[in-house]
């Protein structure tokens, strides 16, 4: 039966980018994020073993081919399947260096065994009973004293899989205890994985519709520390936090997340809609943990604004971009402890600029979350803008200080919508001798336009008028000066 499974396929994986919101390399997801082509069959219990990363799928252990972090394809995997047959799942304890694998009986049931292979002695196989539980999908603490798996089994269960944990003492494993009702629900909690010093799992439990699986994570806490990570365990005190989207979807089970630290590199497994079968493999680059920074774009009326462009720059350089959803509200994924410069721009409106500092107010989750709503204004469209005495009271043709500070918001308005057409019709009725009017009109004319093409993008296109020539003219003496502006979007 091993022959057969060794030689069903060679699944090569094409990589293909998938549109995202996720941020470049400074920040907590890469954009390097990718789905991947389908191997045969669903695939599930995916693992990290001495930088090779392990997958379960169409009854047969695989393990990836990797060119740096780009997968390439799977191969059958000829190396750690020779300890047992249709093993579904294998992973290394840190502190002993020994191999754990998970093995389906007739019955359906998963069961544990360790694989130790003492310094130039033959290894050998031995079963980890767990006090008669099944064992699902084993991982184990940084510094190996700690092992979470799942497991439908236990008369403490609070139903469906619960995830329980067992720890190392003097060469055993001691009864597994349940993590308790903050993480178990009475619905499924599966595909425990340790990043850091958070557990990372999957439940359909802790939402209110129970549809889907989605992935989770909670810090792992002790009261002293011994080794890497806990003595006098603690686990299951801490909230539960939901991780965001992309990583979870809204109609699709996500599970099988699990992150190689040294790489920085990981995977998780999704049924998510865009899938042409039951499940796909999704990886990632970048740090898991940072600051989700979330919030509502709207005009100054309260109504909100789709497709406003956020943008997240470091040193001028654009890291992160979200656009707003039809309820104005955007989603970054940041890097704490960094400061951020912050651009939302929608055509038709003033850019609004913001520095942000992601300083971690606490460490409780993964992903710390922060709100920014912000209010966009613009000038008015189609309609008549005035601006008077910008040359200021006598016959100056020199803008005034006071005339750039009254058309300093025109022009950013301006050069934050480059795209615009503005006509402009300036009149000076400082005396009653028309042609003077009209003469000195020209010239302030020039003086503007002059100005303006040094201040504005060159695709805005500008028309001035000169509103004192004709019969008409300027000759009522008035003494005033009037610049109307007409500002119309050259995309309509």
């Amino acid at each position: 039966m091993l022959h057969k499974h060794l030689f069903l396929f060679f699944a090569v994986l094409c990589l293909t980018m998938q549109p995202s919101v996720l941020c470049a390399q400074e920040s907590a997801f890469s954009a390097t994020q990718q789905k991947m082509a389908l191997l045969p069959g669903d695939v599930c219990n995916v693992s990290i073993v001495d930088g090779s990363m392990y997958c379960y799928a169409s009854q047969v252990l695989l393990v990836a081919q990797r060119s740096g972090e780009q997968l390439l394809g799977f191969w059958a995997d000829t190396a750690f399947v020779r300890l047992e047959e249709n093993i579904e799942y294998i992973v290394r304890q840190p502190g002993t260096g020994d191999l754990y694998f998970t093995q389906r009986n007739k019955h359906d049931q998963s069961y544990l065994y360790c694989y130790r292979q003492p310094e130039g002695k033959k290894g050998r196989v031995k079963r980890v009973r767990m006090g008669g539980m099944t064992v699902e999908h084993p991982t184990f603490t940084a510094d190996g004293r700690i092992m979470i798996f799942s497991s439908a089994a236990g008369r403490r269960s609070f139903g469906g899989q619960d995830l329980w944990y067992s720890l190392y003492e003097d060469g055993r494993w001691s009864k597994p205890m349940n993590l308790g009702n903050r993480i178990n629900t009475e619905y499924d909690e599966v595909t425990p994985s340790v990043y850091r010093d958070c557990l990372l799992f999957s439940s359909n439990g802790h939402d209110t519709d129970h549809a889907y699986l989605n992935i989770y994570s909670t810090r792992l806490i002790s009261d002293r520390v011994t080794g890497d990570t806990v003595g006098m365990l603690q686990i299951g005190r801490c909230r539960v936090q939901k991780l965001p989207e992309p990583i979870n979807s809204s109609d699709a089970d996500d599970f099988d997340m699990t992150v190689d630290t040294v790489s920085n590199f990981g995977y998780w497994v999704s049924k998510r809609v865009e899938s042409d079968s039951d499940s796909q493999l999704y990886s990632f680059s970048g740090s898991l943990d940072g600051v989700l920074l979330w919030g509502r774009v709207t005009d100054k009326y309260d109504t909100p604004l789709l497709g406003v462009r956020v943008a997240a720059s470091q040193q001028g350089v654009t890291v992160c971009t979200a656009v707003t959803d039809s309820d104005g509200f955007y989603r970054l994924y940041l890097q704490s402890d960094q400061y951020y410069d912050l651009a939302f721009n929608l055509h038709g409106y003033f850019v609004s600029y913001e520095v942000l500092n992601t300083a971690k107010s606490s460490d409780e989750f993964l992903i710390a979350e922060d709100r920014l709503d912000v209010a966009l204004d613009r000038l008015l469209l189609d309609q008549r803008i005035y601006y008077t005495d910008l040359f200021g009271p006598n016959v100056d043709l020199e803008l005034s200080d006071y005339g750039k500070t009254q058309l300093a918001p025109l022009v950013r308005f301006l050069t934050d919508n480059p795209e615009m057409s503005v006509e402009m019709t300036l009149s000076n009725d400082v005396t009653d001798d028309a042609k003077f009017n009209e003469y000195l009109t020209s010239h302030r004319l020039q003086t503007l336009e002059n100005y303006l093409y040094g201040v504005l993008p060159p695709t805005v296109a500008l028309k001035l008028e000169n509103a004192c020539t004709g019969p008409s003219g300027c000759s009522g003496g008035t003494g005033l000066s009037r610049l109307t502006v007409v500002i119309s979007d050259s995309e309509d």
